[in-house]
């Protein structure tokens, strides 16, 4: 009697096994684990990059269901490399923060999913919270592709024991391309013998193009209109633009012809420049690293203050279950909560996507105390998208190679953008035509 109980026991268990698996393989509920895959770039490996670990191991805490894998993958070319290559191998990531002109190459890639039907199960309110300028590079055709996280505009610092050394006012930055001139002649340091000591001012190269862009729309021109699929490299605005670059690197010598992303901030900190031109994405490396009192102010104008908005987003990718995609946005829509925005604010110095995330308690409490954080917040007012189109990486090693060939002294600034704008306009034919 006992063997016959023991094998009814055996044959319902086994039918229960099977049950299981059978409304696990038709696509039915199952408890099993999601598991992510989630690239993410930021400027400033180091420390930054513990940020954002923290912020994944509290989501994977809260939410037992989803474990995101996070994967530190360098700046934000050499993300985009992998997430390519990625991609092309049929393996991509779930999700990744990407540089925002890369989108439209994602899209020709095949590589990412719309996410209209998720935002719209947010509310209309959801969307509507995010400061507009940084919602213009979202969108492509009608469609939302990109939810805003890491974001940015370019910033001037200033070393306010330098002006006060050059007799300038140490609370009053440079407002125009004219005060900025005058500044900088004043402020640059060279020894006995004509050798630099200190720049007067440095415009960062590495992603000196986007600054470039800031300077076009300053002086009343647009390098890319993307909705109208016009390029103007070449334009008079652009022009003059890259002329006065010359000015202070080539001409007066104020400004050095060449630089890198990296370099710059760390050459401010040790009084190598008095000015910089950077993204406010730095601010609290320099707030943590600056032995002398700076400040933090818009870049200045030519005929009106402008800025093109930098930084990356989150994409979700195709080719990658349903299922991962649902938890996907769960894992992008909780880092993009009032809370964590103004926390991932605060620990890097970007400015907080949401407007929302300025009520927060503790990022009221933040801002009262450094309001120099608010500043990029405030410049939002005469932002823009920055450029984007497919190919960008190619877009930008023509631009780039323009601009370091005009301040370099090797090419006329008509004749660097004039080629700029042919050889892009090869680049981006088929895109252009259509």
């Amino acid at each position: 009697m006992g063997r016959m109980r023991l094998r009814s026991w055996q044959l319902g268990m086994a039918g229960l096994l099977i049950g299981l698996l059978a409304t696990t393989a038709v696509g039915g509920p199952s408890r099993g684990l999601v598991r992510l895959t989630f690239y993410y770039p930021v400027g400033v490996a180091g420390p930054l990059a513990r940020v954002i670990d923290e912020m994944v191991s509290d989501f994977n805490r809260q939410t037992p269901d989803v474990e995101v894998v996070a994967v530190y993958s360098g700046d934000y070319d050499p993300t985009m490399q992998k997430v390519q290559t990625a991609v092309m191998a049929g393996n991509p990531p779930d999700i990744a923060i990407v540089e925002i002109s890369e989108m439209p190459t994602l899209l020709a890639m095949n590589a990412i999913i719309p996410l209209d039907s998720y935002a719209r199960a947010e509310g209309r309110e959801w969307l509507r919270d995010f400061f507009p300028a940084f919602l213009q590079n979202s969108y492509s055709d009608g469609r939302f592709y990109a939810v805003p996280f890491q974001r940015s505009t370019p910033v001037l610092y200033w070393n306010k024991d330098a002006f006060r050394e050059a007799g300038l006012d140490p609370e009053t930055p440079p407002a125009t391309w004219e005060e900025l001139e005058e500044y900088a002649k004043r402020l640059v340091k060279r020894d006995a013998a004509g050798s630099i000591q200190r720049w007067g001012v440095t415009i960062s190269g590495g992603w000196n193009d986007w600054l470039f862009e800031a300077f076009v729309r300053q002086n009343g021109g647009v390098l890319l209109d993307y909705g109208r699929r016009q390029l103007r490299l070449d334009s008079p605005e652009a022009v003059e633009a890259l002329r006065f670059w010359v000015r202070l690197t080539t001409e007066l010598k104020v400004a050095p012809p060449h630089s890198t992303w990296a370099s710059t901030p760390p050459d401010f900190v040790a009084g190598r420049t008095a000015m910089l031109y950077h993204s406010t994405g730095i601010l609290t490396f320099l707030k943590n690293s600056a032995r002398f009192p700076f400040g933090v102010a818009f870049l200045p104008r030519k005929k009106q203050y402008a800025v093109e908005v930098g930084g990356g987003n989150f994409y979700v990718f195709k080719n990658i279950p349903k299922a991962h995609q649902d938890a996907a946005w769960r894992f992008i829509r909780w880092m993009v909560t009032p809370e964590r925005a103004a926390r991932w604010s605060m620990a890097s110095g970007y400015i907080a996507v949401r407007q929302s995330a300025y009520e927060v308690p503790t990022m009221k409490d933040f801002v009262a105390k450094n309001p120099e954080y608010l500043v990029a917040r405030e410049q939002l007012r005469y932002a823009y998208g920055k450029i984007m189109a497919p190919n960008f990486q190619r877009l930008r090693e023509i631009l780039k190679r323009a601009l370091d060939d005009a301040t370099g002294g090797r090419l006329a600034p008509e004749a660097a953008l004039r080629r700029a704008q042919q050889e892009a306009e090869q680049a981006l034919s088929a895109w252009l035509r259509r």
